[in-house]
């Protein structure tokens, strides 16, 4: 939730779980980026102020002082310096009372007072960490294939494949399978060439074959049914409503939401 709130945030909502309500959507007292919860202001100093941390700061961080009479008298910039224990530190961990300073004229105290919530609008380690993850190659988090096979000689192969999204997807070959002279299918053949998913968001997570009658199944007809699946997986993926998807469940949603929600 905190590297959600760092990219582009103005305040979090239930979204449509809790309904048709879009004056919920997005608070109408923020006009721009706020940010994350840093603290709350415990002194006004010139050009500075202590501030009691529920987050950890470092030098370099950007912050708001929120002024709520007069939003548009809010106060923000860069930390400059923290002072804590009347030493100067590089960075200070949620629950410390910490003094921040910033450069000159950039905060107008006039505008600071006690109790003000402070935000931390711009973290640029945590910036840079959620900026490596644009660059992978492939998203880390994957999506887990169920995939059963059904394979009998004279007849043609059939693979149902499921996720936890709500795809149920069944595959049929297009020809009788006929029985092996040298190399009849088995289970590891069938992991092999099912679990060529690299270049994709799905990983194989289960995989369980009926096999019966020794039959032979080309490594070409398995790659055309591994890319249709995929194919296919994707076009799931785009806009379709999982089947199990009833207005129960919807509801069940919007109420655990209800009940998560902070």
């Amino acid at each position: 939730m905190r590297n959600l709130g760092q990219t582009f945030s103005r305040g979090f909502s239930q979204g449509w779980l809790d309904g048709k309500k879009p004056h919920r959507l997005v608070s109408g007292e923020v006009r721009s980026h706020r940010g994350t919860p840093l603290g709350t202001v415990v002194e006004v100093r010139r050009d500075a102020a202590v501030v009691k941390l529920i987050d950890s700061v470092h030098r370099g961080d950007g912050v708001l002082f929120e002024n709520i009479d007069n939003p548009e008298h809010s106060q923000g910039g860069r930390v400059y310096e923290i002072i804590r224990r009347r030493e100067s530190v590089k960075e200070a961990e949620s629950g410390a009372k910490v003094l921040l300073t910033f450069a000159n004229n950039s905060i107008d105290a006039r505008y600071v007072a006690e109790n003000q919530t402070v935000w931390k609008t711009d973290d640029p380690r945590r910036q840079r960490t959620i900026q490596k993850t644009w660059k992978m190659p492939q998203s880390r988090r994957r999506i887990p294939l169920e995939i059963n096979v059904r394979a009998i000689t004279g007849k043609p192969i059939e693979i149902l494949v499921r996720n936890k999204l709500g795809a149920h997807i069944r595959l049929t070959g297009t020809n009788d399978l006929e029985p092996a002279r040298k190399h009849p299918l088995n289970l590891e053949t069938l992991r092999e060439q099912l679990d060529r998913l690299g270049g994709t968001v799905y990983s194989l997570g289960y995989l369980e074959a009926e096999i019966s009658g020794n039959p032979m199944v080309p490594l070409s007809v398995l790659g055309n049914l591994r890319r249709e699946m995929i194919n296919r997986l994707d076009k799931n993926s785009m806009g379709n409503q999982p089947p199990n998807m009833t207005e129960n469940a919807l509801e069940s949603m919007r109420h655990e939401s209800r009940l998560k929600w902070y």
